[in-house]
């Protein structure tokens, strides 16, 4: 008998048992398999109920106690705490929850994928409302992770298990080369993962280093393999402190890094980008703490003339240092010539991370006998794609649940569930199959940490997350409690844009056109402009609104950080279709129009390596040891950004007019440094 099977018909012995079943009579029952010797079997027995406790099984063991004359003691599961009761969730909440789910797993990168999709299935089938339910609100929610995948989800995958079985990962990690031309960094060092967060546009791990012998927080991107320990599974390898919050851990500014001594730099933003301060450095007077001056420097740089460095002294030589740099190279001619630059496409469709096949397997198998029950004759195409399953897998899949049940397994003892000639699914006896189990504690973890991306413009989700998790077994809750501020999934909205992002993605759900006063600038003022939202999007670590912008009669995209307010016009608009996530695949949100232009950015000798990893097949080595990276751009302004913001080691060197407006935009940034 295979592992698989044995698991499902010790489940269907204890579901059906009406006293503990005692390790002796196991042994009697399934002699091939808790047979021979007593301690091999006792600790096959030991593995098997650690699997069905992390599938959401309650297995227990009671003590023995002497009953009507009888020693009763042994292995049961409370039929009470295995079966998913209905949470009875609102339409709204239902709604809100697919829609989350949704959003995370069309991103291809969310770490506990597997089991945010099973949590799904199980509280459709235990009775709160299908996935449609979710279907409108899930078409105006996109969760856009561009740029290549670069194994990025298996990565997460194992983090993941590793965060939340507290299991030490052993890891080869190659940092970024620096713009000053230092190679990155290749290590091997064993770490403590405590928590995942998307933050800063990037998956990052926050752990106890021991090769530093300090917390680090590592981007996934970088790290070249992993294993994670896989010796005792159900035994911990470290506690992660009381107060870890791998948000907050991750979530840092550059300029925050713990890297020197801390030293307040004040900020100074023109006339009209006051704005500015507060948006992007949380800074309304101007004044912040930097412990890593160089992680500063480009973000202020990037902003040109908008904003400047006040004080102190030497901060602001470095950022005068940098600009002069370019200003000289910028003077000189190019040469050699830049090639003819290639527009940038849009990046190719993650591939779905592999299964874990025989947990997974284990998983979808309590699933099918409830989730075909609920529908008798179901035609098995339609049952698979209900289930995520190819067809044949779903097949095989009912051929062994076939021969699954209680011992003696007469045909009366056996789950009766068949396909007909005619494709139909049809469930006779489910031998107690006939509902969900629990949800794990890693499920309702996926659950939370999905329904972060619609929080703020849904409080529906709120409520049903609270009665999802107050349904969990106690165990199950003490171990949700503990994961949950290790994984931070979602992007949060910029600080006080939640009302915004929550009318926003209200009027895309009902169609309501809306009016938008959109501070593209950093002024602090701007003028009512008539929309009609189509959805909005997490792009990279970004919340964008899109949709159609009726004075200019085209579609537009509108970062939601610098949406100053939002009003309904009273009037509603015709639907204009779910979002299209393959459109989104971009470095940039911006969708060509016709009128954009490939710039060339070149990059010194000195960030040629850094330049290679960022851009990847884009960039090209030049004979010297410099780069040239084609971006696309409509208009030169975020081309000549990126190009500032590197300090001194970039350039734009083609076309003209982008190099031009570089030249000027450094200008004045000088002059206001004078």
């Amino acid at each position: 008998m295979e592992r698989t099977e044995r698991l499902l018909d010790l489940v269907a012995l204890l579901l059906d048992a009406r006293e503990p079943v005692s390790f002796a009579d196991l042994r009697e029952l399934f002699p091939e398999e808790y047979g021979g010797n007593r301690e091999a079997a006792e600790r096959k027995l030991q593995r098997d109920k650690t699997d069905l406790l992390e599938l959401g099984v309650p297995i227990e063991y009671v003590e023995p106690r002497h009953l009507e004359e009888r020693d009763l003691g042994g292995y049961r599961i409370d039929r009470g705490s295995y079966f998913l009761p209905d949470p009875k969730l609102l339409p709204e909440e239902s709604a809100a929850l697919y829609a989350a789910g949704a959003a995370a797993l069309e991103a291809h990168d969310f770490p506990f994928a597997q089991d945010l999709e099973v949590a799904l299935r199980k509280i459709s089938l235990a009775g709160a409302g299908e996935a449609s339910l979710g279907g409108a609100a899930a078409r105006r929610l996109l969760v856009v992770r561009p740029g290549p995948d670069s194994g990025r989800a298996e990565k997460l995958r194992a983090l993941g298990e590793a965060v939340a079985r507290r299991k030490r990962a052993h890891l080869v990690y190659e940092a970024p080369p620096s713009l000053e031309g230092k190679p990155g960094e290749k290590t091997e060092r064993d770490v403590d993962p405590y928590g995942l967060a998307f933050r800063g546009g990037a998956w990052r791990m926050v752990g106890y280093c021991h090769l530093r012998q300090a917390q680090r927080t590592f981007l996934v991107d970088r790290i070249v393999s992993l294993q994670v320990n896989a010796k005792q599974p159900a035994t911990h390898d470290f506690e992660a402190p009381d107060s870890f919050d791998a948000g907050a851990a991750a979530g840092q500014k550059p300029w925050q890094w713990a890297q020197g001594q801390p030293q307040e730099v004040t900020l100074r933003a023109a006339p009209g980008s006051e704005a500015l301060l507060e948006r992007i450095f949380e800074a309304r007077e101007g004044k912040i703490e930097v412990r890593f001056l160089d992680g500063l420097l480009p973000s202020v740089l990037a902003l040109g003339n908008r904003v400047f460095i006040a004080s102190p002294q030497p901060a602001r030589d470095k950022a005068v240092h940098a600009l002069r740099k370019l200003q000289a190279a910028l003077a000189a001619a190019v040469a050699p010539p830049p090639s003819p630059a290639q527009p940038q496409t849009a990046a190719q469709q993650h591939a779905p991370a592999p299964r874990a096949e025989k947990q997974d397997r284990l998983r979808r198998l309590l699933l099918i006998v409830p989730a075909a029950r609920r529908r008798p004759g179901i035609r098995l195409q339609e049952l698979a794609a209900e289930l995520g399953l190819a067809p044949e897998e779903l097949r095989s899949d009912i051929e062994l649940l076939a021969v699954v049940g209680r011992p003696p397994f007469s045909p009366d003892d056996l789950i009766d569930i068949s396909v007909d000639e005619r494709d139909r699914v049809f469930v006779a006896l489910d031998q107690s199959f006939s509902r969900p189990p629990q949800l794990t504690a890693p499920e309702a973890l996926a659950l939370a940490a999905a329904a972060e991306e619609v929080a703020p413009a849904d409080p529906a989700v709120v409520a049903a997350l609270r009665k999802l998790t107050s349904l969990l077994p106690q165990q199950a809750r003490r171990l949700y409690a503990d994961l949950a501020k290790r994984l931070a999934a979602a992007t949060p909205p910029p600080r006080g844009a939640e009302p915004v992002l929550a009318q926003l993605r209200r009027a895309a759900e009902q169609r309501h056109e809306v009016t938008v006063r959109y501070d593209k600038e950093g002024r602090g003022e701007a003028p009512e402009r008539i929309f009609r939202p189509q959805g909005v999007v997490d792009h990279g670590g970004q919340w964008y609104a899109i949709g159609h912008d009726v004075g200019r009669d085209a579609e537009r995209t509108f970062r939601v950080d610098r949406i100053l307010a939002v009003r309904e016009t009273g009037a509603t608009f015709p639907d204009p279709g779910p979002l299209d996530p393959a459109r989104f695949q971009r470095e940039q949100l911006f969708f060509p129009s016709g009128r954009e232009e490939a710039v060339t950015l070149r990059f010194s000798a000195g960030a040629a390596a850094w330049a290679q990893w960022r851009y990847g097949s884009r960039a090209q080595l030049l004979p010297d040891g410099r780069v040239d990276a084609a971006i696309e751009s409509a208009g030169p302004a975020y081309a000549v950004s990126v190009a500032l913001s590197l300090a001194g080691e970039a350039e734009i060197a083609g076309p003209d007019g982008a190099r031009a407006a570089l030249r000027d935009e450094v200008e004045r940034a000088l002059r206001r440094y004078a």
